[in-house]
């Protein structure tokens, strides 16, 4: 009976993701375009097949690397309208995947663990999968690449963390937590990963187009003034609370606050290796940690790039809901976890005005309670060095 129930909320789970994946794509189908960022993605691939101006005018707001625009440019050859469903189906058919291959890596989820991590998920994840935010392909390179570090699949881990740093610039910081935690491993196979994933891009199209583009990236990515146009700047991080509690840090200043929070990072890591934490609370710790730094402190964190702290925070919520004894892991885990399905519906549902900014500084609020949660976390986990996540009590 117990296992018809479980296999019951397990079907119930992911029939309602895949449904509302279904409604995604029938919406997107119908309007292409609309409430979408997929069409920037299709016009580097467009731009990329034309040899054109990929970071210019036209493509002025795609930020990844030429190696994404060229995975981007079989899109291209199809129908906007079909393209924008299958990028739908493709980031509602990996996101679950990479998560069950996750959780069961991991924390050993039995089938109702993973299925209450995955309602968990759902609230946080549904407005980047209905925009096409290619943030979702950033979570399952993420979970991967943490789950095959655990099973020692050192090249799979290598080339996941390659590729996130080709997506988006800034998750290097977690690349580099992970060669922290693994230096003999991961330093040298990542440094590959990386040359290689160059050197394929050269391939995809001409090597002076690609080298073009490449510079143009670079140079794209210097140019973003979006946080010394305003007082506040433009992003919801660590920068806008610290001006909106009277800290006039200056552009210069902020910059070494962020090479001091990686540092932090780097060296919680290290420390955990050293005493020899379990490699689970090193792996799941390294995440956690990169996603704080990508959120509070990295270059450009808007509203939607905080789906990344989706899985996290949900896991730390179900670790407080199954072991009892751990009142404070469950009543930080709920709170924050509460505050990020608020701040987004508050995001996605209503039209804030861009200059309200003690809105924008409700993601960055608790971010830091996830933080707090996260350290409830390491605590239980360290005093019980013999656990892993809560699988082997249920």
């Amino acid at each position: 009976m117990r296992s018809r129930k479980t296999f019951g909320l397990l079907l119930a789970a992911l029939s309602l993701w895949f449904l509302c994946v279904i409604v995604v794509c029938v919406r997107v189908y119908q309007r292409p375009g609309f409430h979408s960022v997929f069409a920037v993605y299709r016009n580097a691939g467009v731009a990329w097949i034309q040899q054109g101006q990929i970071y210019g005018t036209a493509g002025s707001k795609f930020l990844y690397s030429p190696l994404a625009a060229g995975f981007y440019s079989p899109f291209a050859l199809i129908s906007q309208s079909l393209s924008e469903v299958l990028w739908r189906l493709l980031l509602g058919v990996t996101l679950p995947l990479s998560l069950w291959y996750h959780g069961r890596t991991l924390f050993g989820f039995s089938k109702s663990q993973f299925a209450c991590a995955f309602l968990l998920i759902l609230p946080l994840t549904l407005s980047n999968l209905n925009e096409g935010q290619a943030n979702l392909i950033l979570i399952m390179l993420l979970l991967v690449a943490t789950a095959t570090a655990l099973q020692s699949q050192w090249w799979t881990c290598a080339l996941c963390a390659s590729l996130v740093v080709y997506w988006k610039i800034y998750p290097v910081v977690f690349a580099l937590l992970l060669t922290a935690i693994f230096p003999k491993k991961l330093t040298l196979r990542i440094f590959l990963a990386v040359v290689a994933l160059f050197i394929i891009s050269l391939t995809l199209q001409k090597p002076p187009y690609v080298l073009r583009e490449y510079g143009s990236w670079l140079v794209h990515l210097a140019s973003d003034r979006r946080r010394s146009n305003e007082y506040y700047g433009k992003w919801r991080d660590f920068y806008l609370l610290l001006r909106l509690i009277g800290i006039p840090i200056s552009i210069m200043w902020w910059k070494v606050v962020e090479v001091i929070a990686a540092v932090v990072a780097a060296a919680i890591c290290l420390l955990g290796s050293i005493r020899r934490w379990p490699p689970v609370t090193l792996v799941f710790t390294a995440l956690c940690l990169a996603i704080v730094w990508m959120l509070l402190f990295g270059p450009a964190t808007e509203a939607a790039t905080y789906v990344l702290i989706a899985v996290p925070s949900s896991y730390l919520l179900v670790f407080g809901l199954f072991e009892t004894s751990q009142m404070a892991l469950r009543a930080m885990s709920s709170v924050t976890y509460l505050g990020f399905v608020a701040a987004d519906v508050i995001n996605s549902w209503f039209h804030i005005k861009k200059d309200v900014y003690l809105v924008h500084a409700i993601q960055p609020c608790f971010a830091l309670c996830f933080c707090v949660a996260l350290f409830f976390w390491w605590r239980w986990q360290i005093a019980e060095p013999s656990r892993v996540g809560v699988a082997n009590k249920h």
